[in-house]
């Protein structure tokens, strides 16, 4: 039930190259500082499965047959349950496994990990696909053997895990059991929210290109609005801790698509994760991202950027439909761009999939940006039918403050 946590077994999964540990590291520093709670954490594939692989290397194992694959997790899985107690407990776990020369493999035992682990929470930890693919190249070494998979191959399984996820849910038979999607870009407090106080998910919906082209003519007062939200909900969920307010902003990969498809006929570019994607210490504040963004300029393969981007712009609208479906409200800033006159195409998806699933959508439009209340005009008051399904969950508030603060 929601708001009525705090959870005992949370199962965190997240692909290869999102920094599960360090991301629980501090989580669990900023918990017991904050709030005076402590949990365990444990990475399942390097304190239980890892001592029981009989070759040198994650390459060589995910070589083997699935069957032996699968018999060398469960002898993994039979250590971890020797470490299951009383407190709360956070589980690391790696629901596929990908790498370079070999693709996707899966040797989980789903049945031991709803029966046995039985997670009342289900976190898939995600990240931007440059910074994953950065880790993986890093922890390489310029090594094939040790699985340097692409950005196509980092996607796939980014992908696969966000299912297991599901499948993993759907065999818990707990009905009160959530699976929700948070990427490292959102604050830290949303996902200390979700694991200590059972939070009420509310997705901050708003124009992202219309800020950036408002930007790139001078013009920063969209993107400097964008970030006053993202400030006032990180001090919204630091005062009221059953709400975790997630941003689509999390994950930002369209800027490395656009950079790479402008560098026409060179082999590489340099793209810095701090600066060159919308900037996580402006939205939330100094250092209170999940994980704070890769610094300096990093070099990377224009050709695995190109050969991944379809996957990369599909996935923007397919993961924001996942997180309006997560979400018990929607806080709407500013549908409307200034000097246009319409609801830009991904928030009208966005609210027209929240209402036709009855989630409650508050709206606040900057005034000086619709002198005509235009935003108004698309959702008026109730007519001589009625009030219909549209304006019962459709509010427009007076502030920004009040879009924030609004209760799910």
């Amino acid at each position: 039930m929601v708001g009525h946590g705090p959870h005992r077994r949370i199962l965190l999964l997240g692909p290869t190259g999102v920094d599960k540990r360090r991301a629980f590291d501090r989580v669990s520093a900023r918990v017991s500082s904050m709030l005076g709670h402590h949990f365990k954490y444990i990475d399942f594939e390097n304190e239980c499965l890892k001592q029981h692989l009989s070759v040198k290397s994650w390459t060589t194992f995910l070589a083997q047959d699935i069957a032996l694959q699968a018999t060398t997790w469960l002898r993994g899985w039979e250590d971890l349950k020797n470490k299951l107690d009383s407190e709360i407990t956070v589980l690391g776990l790696h629901a596929t496994y990908v790498s370079g020369p070999l693709g996707l493999r899966c040797p989980v035992h789903v049945p031991s990990i709803c029966e046995e682990f039985n997670p009342t929470l289900i976190i898939s930890l995600v990240d931007d696909v440059y910074q994953m693919w950065s880790r993986t190249e890093t922890r390489a070494a310029g090594q094939d053997i040790i699985g340097r998979p692409s950005f196509e191959q980092l996607l796939v399984a980014r992908r696969a895990e966000l299912l297991l996820g599901d499948v993993i849910l759907s065999h818990t038979r707990n009905p009160s059991a959530r699976h929700i999607l948070c990427a490292t870009g959102n604050s830290i407090d949303a996902l200390i929210n979700l694991i200590i106080f059972d939070a009420a998910v509310t997705y901050l919906s708003f124009p992202i290109s219309s800020p950036r082209e408002l930007s790139a003519e001078g013009d920063n007062s969209f993107i400097d609005l964008i970030d006053s939200a993202h400030r006032l909900a990180a001090a919204e969920m630091q005062v009221h801790r059953t709400r975790s307010i997630i941003s689509p902003l999390s994950i930002d990969e369209l800027p490395i698509v656009f950079k790479a498809r402008a560098a026409s006929g060179a082999e590489q570019i340099e793209f810095d994760c701090e600066n060159d994607r919308w900037k996580l210490e402006n939205m939330w504040g100094p250092d209170l991202a999940i994980l704070p963004s890769l610094t300096g300029g990093r070099t990377f393969p224009i050709a695995q950027i190109e050969n991944a981007a379809g996957t990369i712009q599909t996935d923007v609208g397919w993961r924001d439909r996942r997180l309006v479906l997560q979400s018990k409200s929607l806080a709407i800033i500013c549908p409307k761009p200034p000097r246009e006159e319409r609801i830009t195409r991904g928030v009208s998806e966005e609210i027209q999939t929240a209402v036709t699933l009855g989630i409650l959508c508050n709206i606040w439009q900057k005034p000086e940006w619709d002198p005509n209340d235009f935003v108004g005009k698309q959702f008026p008051p109730a007519g001589s039918m009625g009030i219909g399904q549209t304006q019962a969950l459709v509010r427009k508030l007076d502030t920004l403050e009040n879009v924030i603060q609004a209760a799910p």
